[in-house]
């Protein structure tokens, strides 16, 4: 119990504001935690999709991303970013609800892209909303937080799936609780204060972030650094599961494992990553040890011990989640800090493209080399890996010496 009391002490702020942007995250987050956890039962079972119908159409929504980060964090530095949030979750509310009424693959589709576009615009719009409302030092910190906080939330939602998967009569209960948790998102939203509009310099053009040829070389090699998100959820379990001996129910174990790490040790991670030199400095060190997990996996195709291999797996996954919790610090760090005040939103959204594009290539190319060339398939991610660690500070050094593009 007195475990519980610290982590408890920990992840909730003593101040009302962050309490609040804590609740908001929580809701979302269950939310999210019981719609993608039963969404292929739902989808399979209550809809009669197949498999291949219900991933192509996830797939379409999260291409989908690529245009709204942007595109809401733009919105967001227009007419506010509270007021943007207030109206995402409640669309997420609508789109989440309509899916009770899907009945063919046609509406599955224009459904899921719908919610899909509106639900990439969360995060940057969140950001810039925290980026007005919270002093640039307390960010990183806070965005920490409410990452302990998302898992929390995301690991209640999956058990309240899995009692709605029990029967086929419960399975409407998922898009249905989906959609009310986004209003209670939404209704907490509105109890947030505006924040305060930045001045617009003269001169600063539109699509700025995305014309800011040093703002994407951050961009490209955080996102190489990002791996950890395809490596941990989709390529190492598959390598497990396909290419090592080991007992299959090791597979959920690890990725339990790793959701209990960052929940302990997000926060703690952050330290020294609100700064733009700090977070870069946190950047390198999340790609060693990202590289280094790669090559502990590269040894398990060496070997057909199950005791060793077993040890190697969790050894791996520590090194890889460890990797993540700096990694996600850094990123905070480098999309604050990096982006101009008056246009949070917009670069926070272009920043957002890193995770974007590892959602959308990094299944099928990191598991495709591992699964074609084993060993010296995880031994070139390492290598490419170290690459971009060892890229990732001097291309930040030379941005952040820069004027933020827009600005005559």
């Amino acid at each position: 119990m007195s475990n519980l009391a610290t982590l408890s002490a920990r992840i909730v702020p003593t101040d009302p504001l962050r309490r609040k942007l804590i609740a908001i995250r929580l809701a979302e987050s269950i939310g999210k935690g019981i719609f993608l956890s039963g969404s292929i039962v739902y989808f399979t079972l209550h809809v009669g999709l197949t498999a291949r119908q219900v991933g192509l159409g996830l797939s379409a929504a999260g291409m989908s991303g690529l245009i709204s980060s942007v595109t809401f964090g733009m919105i967001a530095d227009r007419v506010g970013p509270r007021r943007l949030l207030t109206i995402i979750f409640l669309a997420l509310a609508v789109g989440f609800g309509s899916y009770s009424l899907v009945d063919s693959s046609a509406a599955f589709f224009i459904v899921v892209m719908c919610v899909g576009f509106v639900e990439y615009g969360t995060s940057p719009t969140n950001s810039a909303l925290i980026g007005t409302l919270v002093p640039a030092n307390e960010r990183v910190r806070l965005k920490a937080l409410m990452r302990s906080v998302f898992n929390i939330g995301f690991s209640v939602g999956i058990g309240v799936a899995a009692v709605a998967a029990l029967s086929r009569n419960l399975l409407v209960v998922i898009p249905l609780t989906t959609a009310a948790l986004m209003v209670v998102a939404a209704m907490l939203v509105t109890r947030l204060p505006e924040g305060e509009p930045k001045p617009v310099p003269v001169g600063f053009r539109r699509f700025a972030a995305v014309r800011d040829r040093g703002f994407l070389r951050v961009i490209g090699v955080s996102a190489v650094l990002a791996s950890h998100i395809t490596l941990v959820l989709v390529t190492l379990p598959l390598w497990a599961l396909t290419h090592t001996p080991v007992p299959h129910s090791v597979v959920p174990l690890l990725l339990i494992f790793n959701t209990v790490f960052v929940i302990l040790f997000q926060v703690r991670a952050s330290k020294g990553a609100d700064t733009v030199a700090g977070a870069s400095r946190l950047a390198r060190r999340s790609g060693i040890w990202l590289a280094g997990g790669c090559l502990v996996v590269a040894v398990t195709a060496l070997d057909d011990n199950v005791v060793l291999l077993t040890g190697a797996l969790i050894a791996a996954m520590l090194i890889m989640s460890v990797a993540e919790v700096m990694q996600s610090a850094s990123a905070w760090g480098l999309g604050f800090g990096l982006a101009p005040e008056h246009a949070q939103g917009e670069y926070l959204g272009a920043f957002e493209l890193s995770v974007i594009t590892q959602n959308i290539a990094g299944p099928a190319l990191l598991s495709g080399i591992v699964v074609a060339y084993g060993f010296w398939g995880w031994t070139a991610i390492a290598a490419v890996v170290l690459t971009a660690a060892a890229a990732v500070v001097p291309v930040t050094r030379r941005r952040a010496a820069l004027v933020p593009a827009g600005v005559s």
